[in-house]
C-alpha cells in the first residue's frame, strides 16, 4: 500500500495509472475525495507466466521442461494465410516442412523428431483450452502421394491474426495431461480477447496487408537446342537433344532452307522452319526460330489479400472480443487460389467474486482450388517445353475440339494450359469450432493463502469437407473423364471439467503446493464418402451426374471416445526447488476391448539456483534454473473386426483396374486385405530430459539449453504378410524408434534507449531419430515413393532414407564402376541411398527500431540432409537444363572399370552420360542445404491523428534463398504424409512475394 498525491487540471475527468509489470488502469478522478486504486499483474508485460496444459497458466520459473512461446508480434503474419508459414523459423525442436507455395498447401510439423512410421506426427493443437482438429482429411497413402494433388491440413482454418500467443509444448512432461492425443507434442494457441486492454473503451482496429507472390527459384531451361534426338529435330519429342534452334531452318526434314515434304508441299521458307503443332492449332506451320520464356509465361504472378475488423472492449466485469477476416489468394498457376472468411467472438463476464462464464466461437468457410503434383502433374511439361515452342501462344487443342489436346510432346501428360482451362482440384471446407465456460471460485473462510476453482468447459469442433477431382473428357490418362467427390463431416466434442487447488503454508509462505484434478470426454464422430465417375457423355459438362460409369462407391461412418482421468500435484519450496508429478489414465473405444485402459505418468524437477542467498542480487547472473523431466505417453490405434469389402483386379502396367464389379449385375465380397491383431496395444513413449535456463546482466541476455531422449515402442503399423493367408498384411505392434534432439534458444539486447534498439534472437536444432527394429522378419517398410525409389524406415539407419537403385561403385575406393563406354553402372539391388536428416536448423531473427521505425527479420539455416529429386534428374536426361547445354564438349569421367578394377579415365558424350546416370536413383539425390530469408518488414508508426493510431508496413518474403540445389527450392515437395519434404517429383514451387500493409486502431 502506497500514498500519493496528484494535482490535475479541473478539465482531467479519467487519468491512467501504470507501473512497471503491472496492468495500466484508467480511473475516475474525485477532486478532494480520497482514491483506492489497486493494480493486477500484467500478464501481456511479463513473460515469465506460460499457458500450459488445459489452460492453466503457470510461472515459468517453476516448469520442469522446455516450453517455448510466440507471441502475436513474433508471427510472420504478413503476406501469408498459413499459420504454418508464420511460425518458420522461430521455434526450436519444431520442425515445418511446406510441400509448396500454392494456395492451401499442406505443411508437415513434427516436434522432436517422429514418433510413427506410418501414421500420425502431427501435434495436438488446442484453441482456447480445447483441442481442434489440424490433420488432413484425406492423409496420402505410400503409393497415393506420387500423383493428384496436395490436400490442405485442417490448420488452415486458423487465422493467424486473430492469435494472441502459441505455446508449444514439446516434451511428453509438459504434454502428459493431455494424455494419448498428445504423444506429438502440442501447440496451444490462445486467441485475442480483450482482456488486456488499458482502457475501458471499445478499441477497433481494422487491418489489411497485399502482396504479389511469384515463384521462389526459377528453373532455367536451356535455349541453344531444340526439340529432338540425335541432333535431328523432332517436333513429337519429349527432350531437347536435336540441332540448335539458330540451325532449324536447314533442318533436313522440316527446315525452309531445305528441300523437304514441307517446302514441296509449301515452297521454300528461306529462315524458318515447320512445326505441325501449329498447324494442328490452325495457326501458319511456318515460323522463325524464337526464343520463349515458357516457365516464365506459365507461372504468373499471384496475389494475396488479407483483410481484419475487430473490435474489443474490457470494463469492470466483461472483456470481448469480436472479428471478422477474409484471406484472398491467387496462385502463380493460373486458376488456383484461396478464399477464406472468417467470423469469431469471445466474451469473458465475471459475475462476481465467486463466478466468471464465457465463450469463445469461430466459423470459417475455407474454399481452395489447386494443381496436380508428381506423376499427375503439369509443372513437367513446363519445364521441359523446347525454348523455340511458344507454349502459351499455340492453342492447347484442336480448333472445334476442345477435348482434344495439342502439346509440344505426346499427351500422355496435359497441356498445362489445357488442364487449367478445363481441370481441377477443389477443397471446400464449413467448419464452427469453439466453446463455453464457467468457473466457480467458491468463498471458504481459508484465508489468502489458499485458493479453490472449479472449471467446466465444453467444446465442440463441427465441419463439413468436400473434396472434388475434376478430369475433363481429353484428359492425359483418362481421355474420357474422371470425376471424384469426397465428402468427410466430422463432429468432435469435448467435456473438460477440472478443479484446481492451491495452498502457500509457512511461516514466511516458504512452501506452496497445488492439486488440479479432472475428467476429459473427447467424442469424435466421422462420416466419409467418395463416389468415383468415369466416362463422360459429352464435353464442358465435368460432373459425376454426366458420368456414365459410376467405378466406385464408398459410404462408412466412425465414431471414436476417449474418457480420461488426471491429476497434476506441484510442490515449491521457496520459489527455488519445483516439483511436479502427473498421472492420467485413457479409456480409449478404437482399441480391442481388454487393451483399452492405459495410465501415463510423468515427474519434472527444476532448481532455480540463484534463488541461494550468494546469488541473489547478483548483477552478472540474474536468473539460473536446472531442471529434469521424465513422462510416458502413448498412441492409439485404429482396431477393427475384419468386414467384406469389394475388391478390384488390376495389377502390371494397368493404369486403371480392369476389373471392377458389379459385373452383369453381379457383385462380390470378399474378406478385407488387412488383418487387425485382437492383441493390438498402444505404443508408447518414454522421454527423458535435461535443461539448463540462464539470463545475465538484468535479462539482457538469454540462453536456454535442452537435451530429449525419446524412446517409441510397440510402433502400431501395417507389417506384410504372405499372400497364403488371405490377407496382405497385419495391423500390429512391431517396432521401436529412439531420438536425441538438442536444442538452443539464445536472445541478446545489444541495445536499447528510448529511441533505438537492437534485438538479436537465434534458436537451434540437431535431432536424429534412429530405427532400432521393426517387425519380426522386416527390416524396412515403405513411407513414400515408386516402386523404386522410395522413402523408407530403415533398421539400423535414421528415420526417414531414401531408398534405390545405386550406383556400383570400387568398395576400397568408393569410386564409380564404370562400362566400356566409360558409363555408370547398377547391379539392380535397391539400397539405402539418401540420408535425410539435415545436420541442424538454425533459425535467427532480428529487430531494430528506431524512434517510429522498426525493422525486423526472420533467417532460417538448414545444414546438411538429402532429398530424391525427380524432376532435376528428369530434366537433366531430358537435356532442358542450362547444365546440359554444353554438349559440344565431352564430359571427362574417372573411375574404376569394371573388368579390370584399375582406374581408368574417359571423354563421354552429355547425352549419353546424362541418360544413364540420371535414370539411376541415386543419381537424382540432391544435399537440401539452404539459408532463407523468410521475412523481412519494416513498419512506421504515425503521429497519432485524430485519436487514430496508424502503422503502414513493407515487407517481403522468401526472397532471398540460397541452396546447393540449382534451380529449385529444397522446400519443395510432394505429399502430406510422412515422406513429405524428402521426396520430389513435379511438384509445385515455392514462392517469394512482395508487399504492403495498413493497420488502423481507434
Amino acid at each position: 500500500m502506497r500514498n500519493f498525491s496528484l494535482k490535475v487540471p479541473d478539465t482531467v475527468k479519467k487519468i491512467n495509472v501504470s507501473y512497471v509489470g503491472m496492468t495500466t488502469q484508467q480511473v475516475d478522478v474525485t477532486s478532494g475525495q480520497p482514491m483506492t486504486i489497486a493494480l493486477s499483474t500484467s500478464e501481456a508485460m511479463l513473460d515469465e507466466v506460460v499457458v500450459t496444459a488445459f489452460g492453466v497458466k503457470r510461472d515459468r520459473k517453476g516448469l520442469g521442461y522446455a516450453v517455448q512461446d510466440l507471441k502475436a508480434e513474433d508471427l510472420n503474419t504478413a503476406g501469408t494465410t498459413s499459420l504454418s508459414s508464420a511460425m518458420q523459423g522461430k521455434l526450436s525442436g519444431v520442425e515445418i516442412r511446406p510441400s509448396s507455395g500454392a494456395p492451401g498447401a499442406s505443411s508437415n510439423i513434427t516436434i522432436r523428431g517422429v514418433r510413427s512410421f506410418s501414421g500420425n506426427n502431427a501435434p495436438l493443437y488446442v484453441i482456447d483450452g480445447m483441442p481442434v482438429e489440424s490433420t488432413p482429411d484425406v492423409v496420402q497413402s505410400a503409393n497415393g502421394m506420387v500423383s493428384h494433388a496436395s490436400y490442405a491440413d485442417r490448420a488452415i482454418d486458423i487465422n493467424p491474426d486473430d492469435i494472441e500467443s502459441i505455446n508449444v509444448l514439446k516434451g511428453q512432461a509438459a504434454a502428459a495431461l493431455y494424455g494419448i492425443r498428445a504423444t506429438n507434442g502440442v501447440i496451444v494457441i490462445t486467441t485475442k480477447r480483450g482482456s488486456g486492454l488499458t482502457s475501458s473503451r471499445p478499441v477497433i482496429t481494422v487491418s489489411t496487408d497485399l502482396s504479389s507472390e511469384r515463384i521462389s527459384r526459377k528453373f532455367k531451361h536451356q535455349d541453344i537446342y531444340a526439340q529432338g534426338m540425335g541432333g535431328k529435330y523432332d517436333p513429337t519429342a519429349s527432350m531437347t537433344w536435336g540441332p540448335k534452334i539458330s540451325e532449324l531452318p536447314n533442318d533436313a526434314n522440316y527446315g525452309g532452307n531445305t528441300d523437304n515434304s514441307y517446302t514441296r508441299q509449301y515452297g521454300m521458307h528461306p529462315g524458318m522452319y515447320y512445326n505441325p503443332k501449329r498447324a494442328q492449332a490452325g495457326l501458319d506451320g511456318w515460323t522463325t526460330p524464337q526464343i520463349y520464356d515458357n516457365v516464365g509465361d506459365f507461372f504468373s504472378y499471384g496475389f494475396t489479400e488479407n483483410a481484419n475488423f475487430s473490435i474489443t472492449q474490457r470494463t469492470d466485469r466483461t472483456s470481448y472480443a469480436f472479428g471478422l477476416n477474409n484471406s484472398h489468394q491467387e496462385g502463380v498457376v493460373k486458376n488456383t487460389g484461396l478464399d477464406r472468411w472468417g467470423a469469431r467472438g469471445a466474451l469473458d463476464w465475471y459475475i462476481n467474486s465467486q463466478w466468471k462464464v464465457g465463450f469463445t466461437s469461430n466459423y470459417v468457410h475455407t474454399n481452395i482450388r489447386t494443381a496436380p503434383q508428381a506423376n499427375s502433374g503439369i509443372v513437367n511439361v513446363v519445364y521441359s517445353a523446347p525454348a523455340e515452342y511458344d507454349l502459351k501462344g499455340i492453342p492447347s487443342s484442336v480448333p472445334g475440339d476442345p477435348s482434344k489436346q495439342i502439346s509440344f510432346r505426346s499427351t500422355t501428360f496435359n497441356n498445362p494450359y489445357w488442364w487449367a482451362e478445363n481441370n481441377a482440384y477443389t477443397q471446400s471446407t464449413q467448419r464452427f469450432y469453439g466453446n463455453a465456460y464457467v468457473e466457480y471460485r467458491p468463498q471458504i473462510n481459508w484465508g489468502d493463502a489458499f485458493d479453490l476453482m472449479i472449471k467446466e468447459q465444453m467444446g465442440l469442433d463441427a465441419y463439413t469437407s468436400r473434396y472434388s477431382t475434376i478430369q475433363e473428357m481429353g484428359t492425359a490418362q483418362a481421355n474420357t473423364g474422371y470425376i471424384e467427390n469426397q465428402t468427410y463431416t466430422r463432429q468432435t466434442f469435448n467435456n473438460l471439467i477440472t478443479a484446481n487447488f492451491t495452498a502457500e503454508l509457512g511461516d514466511n509462505r516458504d512452501w506452496n503446493f497445488g492439486l488440479l484434478v479432472g475428467n476429459e470426454v473427447n467424442n469424435d464422430k466421422l462420416v466419409s464418402s467418395d463416389y468415383i465417375g468415369s466416362g463422360l457423355a459429352f464435353y464442358g459438362q465435368p460432373t459425376i451426374s454426366n458420368c456414365t460409369t459410376m467405378t466406385y462407391g464408398y459410404e462408412a461412418p466412425s465414431q471414436d471416445r476417449t474418457v480420461g482421468i488426471f491429476f497434476n500435484a506441484s510442490a515449491a519450496w521457496r520459489d527455488m526447488l519445483f516439483l511436479n508429478v502427473t498421472g492420467r489414465n485413457d479409456w480409449v473405444s478404437s482399441m480391442p476391448r481388454g487393451n483399452r485402459s492405459f495410465f501415463y505418468p510423468s515427474v519434472s524437477l527444476s532448481w532455480v539456483f540463484t534463488e541461494l542467498e550468494a546469488l541473489k542480487g547478483n548483477d552478472i547472473l540474474t536468473f539460473g534454473k536446472i531442471r529434469s523431466s521424465y513422462a510416458e505417453v502413448g498412441q492409439a490405434g485404429a482396431y477393427l473386426k475384419n468386414f467384406a469389402y469389394t475388391p478390384t483386379y488390376g495389377g502390371g502396367f494397368y493404369g486403371i483396374d480392369p476389373v471392377n464389379y458389379p459385373i452383369n449385375g453381379v457383385s462380390s465380397f470378399v474378406p478385407y486385405w488387412r488383418e487387425y491383431d485382437p492383441n493390438l496395444k498402444p505404443q508408447t513413449t518414454k522421454n527423458w530430459e535435461l535443461g539448463l535456463d540462464l539470463r545475465m546482466w538484468n535479462d539482457r541476455v538469454k540462453f536456454e539449453y535442452t537435451y530429449s531422449y525419446q524412446d517409441v515402442r510397440d510402433q502400431i503399423f501395417q507389417v506384410p504378410m504372405d499372400g497364403a493367408t488371405g490377407y496382405q498384411s497385419i495391423m500390429t505392434n512391431g517396432g521401436r524408434i529412439t531420438t536425441n534432439t538438442h536444442e538452443i534458444n539464445a536472445s541478446v539486447t545489444a541495445y536499447t534507449s528510448r529511441d533505438f534498439a537492437i534485438d538479436l534472437g537465434v534458436n537451434w536444432t540437431k535431432y536424429e531419430s534412429i530405427v532400432k527394429e521393426l517387425a519380426p522378419g522386416v527390416d524396412n517398410i515403405m513411407l513414400g515413393g515408386f516402386v523404386e525409389p522410395q522413402v523408407r524406415a530403415y533398421t539400423g539407419y535414421s528415420y526417414p532414407v531414401i531408398f534405390g537403385n545405386s550406383f556400383m561403385r570400387d568398395e576400397a575406393t568408393g569410386l564409380l564402376l564404370l562400362d566400356a563406354d566409360g558409363l555408370p553402372m547398377t547391379d539392380g539391388n535397391s539400397k539405402v541411398i539418401g540420408t535425410c536428416t539435415p545436420d541442424f536448423n538454425m533459425g535467427i531473427s532480428t529487430n531494430i527500431r528506431y524512434k517510429r521505425f522498426n525493422l525486423s527479420s526472420t533467417w532460417s539455416w538448414q545444414k546438411g540432409g538429402e532429398m530424391y529429386h525427380g524432376t532435376y534428374g528428369t530434366m537433366q536426361s531430358f537435356g532442358a537444363t542450362q547444365e546440359s547445354a554444353d554438349r559440344e564438349q565431352k564430359i571427362h569421367v574417372s573411375g574404376i572399370d569394371y573388368d579390370t578394377r584399375k582406374p581408368v579415365e574417359y571423354d563421354v558424350d552429355r547425352y549419353r552420360w546424362n541418360d544413364v546416370y540420371y535414370n539411376i536413383s541415386e543419381g537424382m539425390i540432391v544435399d537440401t542445404d539452404f539459408v532463407k530469408l523468410r521475412d523481412l518488414t519494416l513498419t512506421y508508426q504515425l503521429p497519432r491523428i485524430a485519436g487514430f493510431d496508424i502503422s503502414v508496413s513493407g515487407f517481403a518474403r522468401n526472397v532471398l534463398v540460397w541452396a546447393k540445389m540449382d534451380d529449385f527450392d529444397p522446400e519443395s515437395s510432394v505429399g502430406n504424409n510422412n515422406s513429405g519434404g524428402y521426396f520430389e517429383r513435379y511438384s509445385l514451387p515455392n514462392t517469394a512475394s512482395f508487399g504492403g500493409g495498413l493497420k488502423l486502431t481507434f
